[in-house]
C-alpha cells in the first residue's frame, strides 16, 4: 500500500518550493517590520514563491538573528535586519552568533537617517533652541529612545558629546512606547526614522527639528541637518539581507538578484522617497564592509558611552 505523502512532500515532488521565511527580527509595526512588508509581494512575483513576514523580536534583535544563524541554509529562511543586531550589538556584548561568520550578506535594501523629533506642543521649535536649552546650567534635556544600545541612544549620546550639551538617556521598550513619552512630556525629544513618526508630523503631534544627515534630505528641505550645527554629524539606519551561513552560491544569487529587482523597482523607489528614505542594493562585499565600519564606530561610540548590556 502506497504511503501517503505530506504537503510539503507532495509540493517538493511537484517542483514547488515552500515559502520563503523572511524573518524580522522585532515585533510588527515598526520600521524594519513595515520596509519588509512592502517587499512581500514583490518578492513573491518575482521569486514565484509565497514570502511570509515572520517577526521573531527578542534580546534587542540578536534572537531572531540568531534564528536565521541556525537555520537550514536551503534557501527559503533569510534575514531582513538592520545594524541593531548585525553590527551595534555585536559591538557591545557577546552575541549567540558571530554576524561576520555565520550569515551570508546578499544585498542592502534602504538607508533612513534618524530625525530629531519633538513634541508640537511642548518641545522646542529650532535645533538651536534645543541645544540652547542643552548647554544652560540647569537645562538638562531627556531624550529617548527605543532601548539601551540602539541606534537611536547612540546617536543621541553622540549628539550630546559632540554638541557639550547637558542630556540623559531615557530608554523604553520600542519606539513606539518611546513616541507616547515624547507627546506626554515625559522626555524632550527623540531620534527616530521618518517613516516612524511622519504620521504623527503631518498630524501635527509631532516636529521634525534636525535630521542626522550631512546635508538636507531633499523630501525634508525646511528641516536643518545636524551636521549644518556638528559638521560631519550623521546616523543613518539601513536595512539588509542576510541568508544563512552555508547557503549554496546558486541560492544566494537566486535570492540577491530578486531582492535587487524588487529593491530598484520604480514602485518601491518612490514609496520609500516620499516617506524620507532611499531604496538602495549593494553587493555582498559591500554590505560586509558596512557591517564593519559600523562596528568599528558605533562600537567606539558604545565603548565611549561605557554602555553594557
Amino acid at each position: 500500500m502506497p504511503v501517503a505523502l505530506t504537503f510539503a512532500q507532495a509540493k517538493a515532488q511537484a517542483g514547488e518550493r515552500p515559502p520563503l521565511k523572511l524573518v524580522v527580527p522585532y515585533a510588527a509595526g515598526g520600521s524594519t517590520d513595515h520596509v519588509a512588508r512592502l517587499l512581500q509581494k514583490p518578492l513573491g512575483e518575482l521569486l514565484k514563491q509565497p514570502v511570509i513576514v515572520e517577526n521573531k523580536p527578542g534580546a534587542a534583535g540578536t534572537m531572531g538573528t540568531d534564528y536565521v544563524a541556525k537555520a537550514s541554509p536551503d534557501g527559503n529562511t533569510i534575514l531582513f535586519g538592520n545594524q541593531g543586531p548585525n553590527a551595534l550589538v555585536p559591538s557591545i556584548r557577546k552575541t549567540p552568533y558571530d554576524a561576520l561568520k555565520d550569515l551570508r550578506p546578499l544585498t542592502t535594501i534602504a538607508f533612513m537617517p534618524l530625525v530629531l523629533t519633538v513634541s508640537a506642543e511642548k518641545g522646542p521649535r529650532t535645533l538651536q533652541a534645543l541645544m540652547e536649552q542643552a548647554r544652560q546650567p540647569d537645562g538638562r534635556v531627556n531624550y529617548g529612545s527605543s532601548g539601551i544600545g540602539s541606534l537611536a541612544h547612540l546617536t543621541g549620546f553622540e549628539f550630546s558629546r559632540r554638541g557639550k550639551l547637558d542630556m540623559l538617556h531615557v530608554p523604553y521598550q520600542g519606539g513606539s512606547l518611546a513616541a507616547a513619552g515624547l507627546l506626554q512630556g515625559d522626555i524632550r525629544c527623540s531620534f527616530v526614522t521618518a517613516i516612524e513618526a511622519g504620521a504623527l508630523v503631518q498630524s501635527g503631534k509631532m516636529r521634525f527639528i534636525g535630521v542626522a544627515a550631512r546635508q538636507r534630505m531633499p523630501s525634508l528641505p525646511d528641516v536643518p541637518a545636524i551636521a549644518e550645527e556638528l559638521p560631519g554629524f550623521e546616523s543613518v539606519l539601513w536595512f539588509a539581507a542576510f541568508a544563512p551561513k552555508g547557503t549554496r552560491d546558486a541560492e544566494a544569487k537566486r535570492l540577491r538578484d530578486a531582492l535587487v529587482k524588487a529593491v530598484e523597482s520604480p514602485e518601491f523607489r518612490k514609496y520609500l522617497a516620499d516617506h524620507y528614505a532611499e531604496a538602495r542594493a549593494s553587493t555582498p562585499e559591500e554590505l560586509t564592509q558596512l557591517v564593519k565600519q559600523d562596528m568599528q564606530h558605533w562600537g567606539g561610540v558604545a565603548r565611549t558611552a561605557k554602555i553594557s548590556m
